[in-house]
């Protein structure tokens, strides 16, 4: 045995032990940009050329486009090839998540359009260049609790574990800062819509910032929001800020109530706690799929494999969500399914963790790395909620965007929507004075 396989094999038990996972050799890093797109997505398509060759994403602004909008649609004239019904769910059964397979199954009209599959996920060059310079630098420590060496791009375009997924899609491609106004929608077991929540929204994502790496210092989203409606709630206020280790900090995160004229920090705005900005209806760690600390689950890397998603859905954010939202199921008549690569990742519940769901699943486009469909599972082992990211292109960025992203209780009958937005606009970063309690403090005395 050679010195080098030697000393892989000493090296290997060490990192299995402190939960640390390497970053991959610059040999397999030279895939990127070949076999494999710039964040690490197959770059060819499949065998039966139902998914095409990705050739670079939807860089090009249409016309008629409004700065930050997500209008006009990106293939306007395009008719669905086939539907997907209780009738014929069996025959494509093998490429549906359990949550969608059991809406088609027990919803009755609920339907899956199918249309042509176009590769539409980009982002700007200084994110790939990042991202190559991530696969041969950055490792996830800490029972994938933390990351190090990583900065600006795609984290791990080459994962080998559930959890450098996971970091994946929460360090996905967002944009760098960016202004949106935020509706969030509940649909009770009656099929009555409210309008739980409008939010003015600030993100800062200083992770990518490019240039940006030399202070940052692992806080890698900045939050502020605002609310505007219903009148109850308007004028509370949040700052949120999220780090890149979970095991040596946590989310830090403050409100402005403005019946008590004062600024609180909340105690635990993630895991299962009831999300207060859909009336509670869902939890905080299902936001865009999953959202917060990955520390109360074994995450198992289980496959790839092609799926049907809702993609390159800017029809739904065009409708009318007093027309498109009711009943048990969105429209299907707004919604584009596409056949895409998507990442399984399971999590386990792990001992002595306490979460409503013990065993959830989550699914990620290969091409942006974002959740789009997830299915959470309840003490007894039965499906229990699902949830839908609804893929956009954002003209502006570029790139793509799950907005809305949605949360189904089978139980109940019932679901949220968050993230129905009209705009989705690039700014200048504001200062990290902006994203404090003392800001949320001297904005409410104004």
């Amino acid at each position: 045995m050679n010195k080098n396989k030697m000393a892989l094999l000493l090296l290997f038990p060490l990192c299995m032990a402190s939960g640390a996972y390497a970053a991959v050799s610059p040999e397999q890093a030279k895939q990127l940009g070949t076999t494999l797109t710039p964040v690490g997505a197959e770059m060819a398509g499949n065998a039966d050329g139902t998914i095409p060759k990705w050739t670079g994403g939807y860089q090009q602004k249409p016309a008629g486009h409004q700065p930050g909008s997500f209008s006009p649609l990106p293939f306007p004239d395009e008719k669905s090839k086939f539907q997907i019904t209780a009738a014929n769910a069996d025959q494509y059964k093998s490429k549906l998540s359990e949550s969608v397979y059991y809406m088609l199954k027990n919803y009755p009209d609920y339907r899956v359009d199918v249309y042509d599959t176009h590769r539409t996920a980009s982002a700007p060059q200084w994110f790939y260049d990042y991202a190559a310079k991530n696969a041969v630098n950055a490792s996830s420590t800490k029972d994938g609790l933390a990351i190090e060496n990583a900065y600006g791009g795609t984290p791990f375009p080459i994962p080998k574990t559930g959890s450098e997924v996971l970091w994946n899609h929460l360090l996905s491609w967002k944009g760098t800062a960016v202004d949106t106004l935020y509706r969030l929608y509940m649909v009770d077991g009656s099929g009555r819509r409210s309008l739980t929540s409008v939010i003015d929204i600030n993100e800062f994502f200083r992770y990518s910032l490019p240039g940006g790496e030399k202070d940052f210092d692992g806080w890698w989203w900045w939050h502020r929001a605002k609310t505007t409606a219903p009148g109850r709630s308007a004028g509370e206020a949040l700052v949120g800020l999220f780090p890149n280790d979970y095991e040596a900090r946590q989310p830090g995160s403050w409100q402005y109530m403005p019946g008590q004229r004062r600024v609180r920090k909340l105690p635990n705005v993630q895991f299962d706690t009831p999300n207060f900005y859909v009336s509670g209806l869902a939890q905080f760690d299902e936001a865009y799929g999953f959202f917060g600390s990955p520390e109360q689950y074994n995450w198992k890397l289980v496959t790839k494999r092609e799926m049907y998603i809702p993609y390159n859905t800017n029809s739904l954010l065009a409708s009318d969500p007093e027309k498109t939202l009711g009943g048990a199921f969105i429209d299907p008549s707004v919604v584009r399914w596409e056949l895409h690569r998507v990442w399984e990742v399971e999590g386990t519940l792990k001992d002595g963790k306490r979460n409503a769901a013990p065993k959830r699943k989550v699914y990620m486009d290969e091409d942006s790395w974002a959740i789009v469909a997830s299915d959470l599972y309840d003490a007894q082992g039965k499906l229990w909620r699902g949830g839908l990211g609804y893929t956009a292109v954002s003209y502006d960025l570029p790139g793509v965007l799950t907005l809305p992203y949605q949360s189904l209780d089978f139980q109940q009958r019932a679901y949220t929507i968050a993230g129905y937005v009209k705009n989705y606009t690039p700014v200048e970063p504001r200062p990290r004075s902006y994203f404090t309690a003392e800001a949320l403090t001297q904005d409410a005395l104004r």
